[in-house]
This record gives structure tokens, sequence and C-alpha cells, in this order.
């Protein structure tokens, strides 16, 4: 390995583990979050936690009829759909807003 590599190396080294420290924990499954643009600020614990987690946590918290199903409809808020499921579906009723994250 020449000199040039060596430095290159090293400078992606040290990259690396600072990467690996800034990684953020999960409060709900309390696993890294590799990819924080995808994260969302938990409610209680005003940390950033994975999206599939705080949606687990919703499902599990509001207890869903078989025709309902909990969407992100953005800006913070999930919502309570009730109608057909799928993509092709046309129609739906949202039965319950739930406004998770607070705006800014």
């Amino acid at each position: 390995m020449n000199t040039h590599n060596r430095k290159h190396y090293k400078k992606y080294r040290d990259y690396r583990k600072k990467e690996k420290a800034k990684r953020e924990i999960c409060p709900v499954c309390n696993k890294p979050i590799n990819k924080i643009i995808t994260a969302i600020t938990h409610k209680e614990t005003k940390k950033k936690a994975h999206f599939d987690c705080v949606l687990k946590e919703l499902k599990k918290y509001y207890h869903l009829k078989p025709n309902e199903e909990v969407y992100y409809l953005g800006g913070g808020s999930f919502g309570i759909v009730e109608g057909p499921k799928g993509l092709k579906a046309k129609r739906f009723v949202i039965k319950r807003k739930i406004q998770y994250e607070e705006k800014q």
C-alpha cells in the first residue's frame, strides 16, 4: 500500500468511526437508526425512532377493527382509516386523526 492510499484509507476509517458514533438509538426497539431521514420523533421520549416502530406502537395502542388501518397522513400526523385495503382503494374514510409530532 503506497502512502497516498494509506492516507485515503485513514480518512475513510476515521469517517466511519464518526458515523457509528453519531447514530441514534430507537427508544422503542433499542436498535440504531441507520437512516435518520426516515425516523420520526417519538411522542413520549422526544427522541428519534424508527417509523415502523412508531407505526407498530400506534397499531397496538389503538384497537383496530378488521377493516381499519393506520396510515401516515403527513406533517407528523397519522390517521385511522376505514375502507378497502391496498393501493387500488378509491374510497376510504379517515375515522380519527392522530397528531403524533408537534408542529414547529
